[in-house]
This record gives structure tokens, C-alpha cells and sequence, in this order.
């Protein structure tokens, strides 16, 4: 039975044999020349000659398949072992495209687009940008099911000839299809007189643009994306994506060049509790404050406590309120005024253990209070340890129920964070807010057994870089990949357009698996969902008004200038009067109020 397999597989090494001959010769009438290369390979050989007996009859290692193009042939060598000769087939004609262009991602019907985009010549001819037979840029249009909508699109010059291994940049128009709908945009180059290079197997670079009244943003996550995702640490912590994670081990995730460090001497916190913050519960102080104690308190002078004004019995309220520049204290039960100055003053519990409550706030906090007038208003700021501190914060920022190794994440980040707005506060009176701006910090009245279990179990910690507090930043849910801080808060001009500038040594762009598959007892992270948000021209159009006191005219096109991450640096927005170039995460954001700036023009 052996007989005719081999016999067989002689004829077709023979047949191999013939066309590695005929491959050597040049072929004028061939915009390509060949290349041979030999590779021991019997498994791949048996593959390409499709003899699975030829597979069992030589003992070699496995080597890479032949690229799809490549032409296959076989000789028998004298110590009867297989051989494979793989004809590399290296194009006269060849090209790549840049990864970057400036091709809108939506356009309105019938728009033109100004486009430029690199193309590196990958092949043996020069190619010529004049006489008779140049070489051009032009570009096809595809329908969603792949159908020819445009063969030939309109095409453009190259600025030069561009030798091999040069690149070049090309400044093309294009016109959107005249229908609403998603297309295909194809580039091809084409050299007149002879064809486009697409027709002799060079690739084309296809982006997708869609066509319609203004833009609806397809995106996922919540927030800025950079640093630790609250829904991946769950998912890390729940092994949704892998093994468990412990807090320390998803710490390192996130921020992969800090380290995690000891302080237990740290200074206290000064939080500010006063109007704009609101605690996240939307009451603040504005010119009065009620404060009170279960174990009383003393209100003190801030510089030397031991000059005491008041003693307040357990109970007992003492009414803080500004009188022109100075701050005036009052007895509620005697209505007796105890102070009245400039000098900040300081009120403290008599048990440390006992927190102060604030009628106005609806809130008690542990630590003292702190007061003071500054720009004509009443300043309230809670002075309090770190530790006690995150008791107040961790069950704002990150659900309860969660798992515990998240929520020790958390812990540590959350504080690593106000540490570091400490280090920046200068001159401030206070180094946190107690609402978004910073962290929801609800004091006393905020804790939970489960959180402060957390808090407790990580009491001192911090994440340091070059012996200092990281900004260890924190969103709900980055859409299944960080991003650099260079690309969003710290983006700067480049020439015409923005750029990323460098980022935080202690942060890296990573994909985060664990985010997009965490879930909890309501269900599954409602963020790792394709959420979708529609724009029309007339309301892009009056947002950038407003906002920027630009009136780009009529809609045109939108296209994303995209980070390494997935997430647009700036937005290019053009209209028929004018075009303007926007910081990505101001424009999505804040202009348009997108939950996340992971978004695409189309499902993803």
C-alpha cells in the first residue's frame, strides 16, 4: 500500500523540482520578481502536498507554515530526508499604510473630507509621482455587506516619488456616500495606465465611517479610565477573569511601578466640609454651623489649645457663624456668645472617641472641626487621620457588600489619593473636598462594620513613587483597558492637533478582562454593557457654541485623533464655516456629558 502513496509524492517532487527551476526566471511581462528560501519542514511539507502519510515518514522539528501566497515545493535530499522550499514572493509593487490617519469616523450624506495618510513604499519600484503613468492615491466604497458602492474614488498625487523604504504623506478628498447607513472606506493605490495595486494582491487599508445626521457614540465604562477600575477590582477580587486577586495584588495591577508602604505617623487629613462641598448627600454650610457631642466638647484656640473659650456639656450645641470677617461661637442653651475674632479656633471632643455632629450637614464626624472665615463665608474643615478618614470615605466610593479584597484596593488607593492632594495643597486651608470633586466622605455617619473590617486591615498604607503620594486616581469602570494620563488630563498640542504627553511612571495602558466580566448580587457590571448616545449635527453644533464660542456652520464630519489605548486624544469636528480640534475627554465629557470617552461611532 506503500507503493503508490510515494509514488505519488515523487511525482509531485518532480513537479516541485520543475517550477523552483521555472521560478528563477524572470518575467518581464510581471510586476514581480521571486525569491527562494529553504526551511526543514516535513510536517508543513505533508500539509502543503496534503499526504498525511508523508507526515509519519521523517522525524523533524516543526517549523512555521508558508504564508498564505507563498509557493510550496519539495525536493528529496541524499540522506532521504524532507526539505521544504518556500518561494517568498516579494512584490515589484508593495505598500503600508500608517495605523493613523484622519478619516472621520461619521460624516454627514454627501460631505467632503479632507484626509491625509501615510504610505510607506514596502516594495522594489520607485514609485513615480509624474509622466505618463504615476502613481496615485485613490480610495473604494464598500457597503455594510461588502458590495462595491464606488469603485473608483476620486484619486490624488503623490507630493514626490518615494524610493523603497521611504514614506509619504498624501492629502486626499473624499466625499461621503449619499445615503445614511455604515460603509467600508478602502485605500488602494493605483498606477495609471496599469491598475489599481490591489489587483496585484497588495493589501488595501479599510476604515469604517458612518453616514448619517450627526454622530451616535457607542461606548463602555464610567468615567476617566485611568488608574484603578472599582468594577475590575470586584471582578479581580471575585476571579472573574483568573485566579482571585488579593488587594495588594490588584493594587499591582493597577499601579504597576508604586510601592506599597508603611506610614502610620502620617499627618491627619483636613477635610473641607463647608460650602461649595456637599458631602455627596447635597447639604453643606453656608454662614451657620450647629455643632454638638454625646461626650461634649471644647472649643479651643486653634494655634494654642490650651486657651480654652467654652466647655460644652454633653449634648450641649454650640452655633458657629461669620460676623463680617471674624467668627462668632454662641451658647444655644445660654445664647451667651463665647467667641468672637479672626483667630482660627478649633472644636474638639472631650472623648476622642465621640464624633461631632452637624445639624446642617445631617452628618457626625470623628477628629475636630476646624473654623474659620475666608472669602467672606464661614470655613468648616474636618481635621482627622487618615485611617478615620477612609472610615468616612470607602462606603461612598465602593458598594459595602463588595468583595473584601476590593474594597481593601480601594482603601489604599483612597487614601494614597488624599495623601497626595495634601502635598499639593500649599497654602490651602484644607486638602480634600468632601464630595466628587475629591472623594464622598459622609465622616462618622458613613461607616460600616464591613468597611472599616477593610480599612482596619490596611491601616497606614499608601502607594508611594520616588518617596512621595501617587495622584492614585480611581474611575467605576474604564471599559475594559486603562488609559495613559498623558492621553486625557495632561494632553498637550502637537503641531496642529493634541498628543499625548508623558505619562505617570507608576501607570501603564493595560487591558482589564476582569472589569468586563465582574458582577455582583444585583447582577453584572452594568458598565461593561454597549451603551449608545446620539448627537444630531444642529446639537453638536450649538454645544461646541456654548462651550468653545466656535459656530462651526452645518455639521460635516467628526473624526477621533486615538490614543494607544482606544480612547480619542481630541475630537476633529468640521463644518462648512469651521473646523476646530477639541481635548478628547473635555469635548466627550464635560461638553457632551458621556459617561466615558471608550467610544466608538459604531457598535464595538
Amino acid at each position: 500500500m506503500a507503493f503508490p502513496v510515494w509514488r505519488t509524492l515523487a511525482a509531485r517532487l518532480a513537479l516541485g523540482a520543475l517550477l523552483a527551476v521555472t521560478a528563477t526566471q524572470a518575467d518581464a511581462s510581471s510586476p514581480i520578481t521571486k525569491t527562494t528560501v529553504a526551511v526543514a519542514d516535513a510536517p508543513a511539507l505533508a500539509a502543503a502536498l496534503g499526504e498525511q502519510a508523508a507526515a509519519s515518514a521523517v522525524d523533524v522539528n516543526e517549523q512555521p507554515t508558508s504564508r498564505a501566497g507563498d509557493l510550496v515545493i519539495a525536493r528529496k535530499s541524499a540522506s532521504t530526508s524532507a526539505s521544504q522550499v518556500v518561494e517568498r514572493v516579494i512584490a515589484d509593487l508593495d505598500a503600508t499604510y500608517d495605523d493613523h490617519t484622519t478619516v472621520p469616523s461619521a460624516s454627514s450624506a454627501g460631505a467632503e473630507m479632507p484626509v491625509e495618510i501615510r504610505i510607506t513604499n514596502t516594495g522594489k519600484r520607485t514609485w513615480v509621482a509624474g509622466g505618463d503613468q504615476p502613481i496615485r492615491l485613490g480610495y473604494h466604497w464598500y457597503d455594510a455587506d461588502g458590495h462595491t458602492l464606488l469603485e473608483d474614488g476620486a484619486t490624488a498625487a503623490l507630493p514626490v516619488d518615494v524610493s523603497t523604504g521611504q514614506t509619504t504623506a498624501v492629502a486626499v478628498i473624499v466625499r461621503a456616500p449619499q445615503v445614511d447607513g455604515t460603509y467600508m472606506l478602502a485605500w488602494d493605490l493605483v498606477q495609471e495606465g496599469v491598475g489599481w495595486f490591489s489587483a496585484s494582491a497588495v493589501s488595501m487599508k479599510s476604515e469604517r465611517v458612518v453616514v448619517g445626521d450627526g454622530v451616535t457614540f457607542y461606548g463602555k465604562g464610567w468615567g476617566h479610565g485611568i488608574g484603578l477600575s472599582q468594577w475590575g477590582a470586584q471582578g479581580w477580587a471575585q476571579g472573574a477573569a483568573g485566579p482571585r486577586l488579593s488587594g495588594e495584588e490588584i493594587l499591582a495591577k493597577y499601579f504597576p511601578g508604586a510601592n506599597l508602604v508603611s506610614r502610620p505617623e502620617a499627618p491627619p487629613f483636613r477635610v473641607l466640609i463647608s460650602a461649595p462641598s456637599n458631602g455627596c448627600v447635597g447639604r453643606t454650610i453656608f454662614d451657620s454651623a450647629r455643632m454638638s457631642s454625646e461626650g461634649g466638647m471644647r472649643l479651643v484656640n486653634d494655634a494654642d489649645p490650651a486657651i480654652v473659650y467654652a466647655q460644652a456639656a454633653p449634648g450641649q450645641t454650640l452655633r458657629a457663624s461669620r460676623s463680617g470677617a471674624a467668627v462668632m461661637v454662641t451658647d444655644e442653651w445660654s445664647r451667651r456668645v463665647v467667641y468672637a475674632g479672626r483667630d482660627a479656633v478649633r472644636v474638639v471632643p472631650v472623648q476622642p472617641w465621640d464624633p461631632i455632629s452637624i445639624s446642617e450637614k445631617g452628618l457626625s464626624y470623628r477628629g475636630d472641626l476646624w473654623l474659620q472665615t475666608a472669602g467672606g463665608s464661614l470655613t468648616v474643615v474636618n481635621v482627622v487621620s487618615p485611617d478615620d478618614y477612609m472610615r468616612g470615605v470607602l462606603p461612598g466610593e465602593m458598594l459595602p457588600f463588595w468583595e473584601i479584597e476590593a474594597l481593601r484596593a480601594q482603601a489604599v488607593t483612597a487614601r494614597t489619593y488624599a495623601a497626595w492632594k495634601q502635598s499639593s495643597a500649599s497654602e490651602r486651608e484644607w486638602d480634600v473636598r468632601d464630595d466628587v470633586s475629591d472623594q464622598c466622605y459622609g465622616g462618622h455617619s458613613a461607616e460600616t462594620e464591613r468597611t472599616n473590617t477593610a480599612v482596619g486591615s490596611t491601616a497606614g498604607q499608601f502607594l508611594f513613587y520616588d518617596g512621595e503620594p501617587i495622584r492614585a486616581m480611581f474611575s467605576s469602570a474604564n471599559g475594559g483597558a486603562t488609559e495613559n494620563p498623558g492621553c486625557v488630563f495632561n494632553a498637550i498640542r502637537v503641531g496642529d492637533t493634541w498628543g499625548c504627553a508623558e505619562g505617570w511612571s507608576y501607570l501603564s495602558s493595560v487591558p482589564d478582562p476582569a472589569e468586563l466580566a465582574a458582577y455582583d448580587k444585583r447582577g453584572a457590571n452594568p458598565y461593561a454593557e454597549l451603551w449608545a448616545e446620539h448627537f444630531s449635527g444642529g446639537e453638536i453644533r450649538a454645544q461646541i457654541l456654548v462651550d468653545y464660542g466656535v459656530d462651526i456652520g452645518q455639521f460635516l464630519s467628526m473624526a477621533f485623533n486615538e490614543s494607544a489605548g482606544g480612547r480619542p486624544i481630541s475630537v476633529i469636528v468640521r463644518g462648512n464655516r469651521r473646523s476646530v480640534d477639541l481635548h478628547g475627554d473635555q469635548f466627550l465629557r464635560r461638553t457632551l456629558g458621556l459617561a466615558s470617552t471608550m467610544v466608538r461611532t459604531a457598535p464595538f
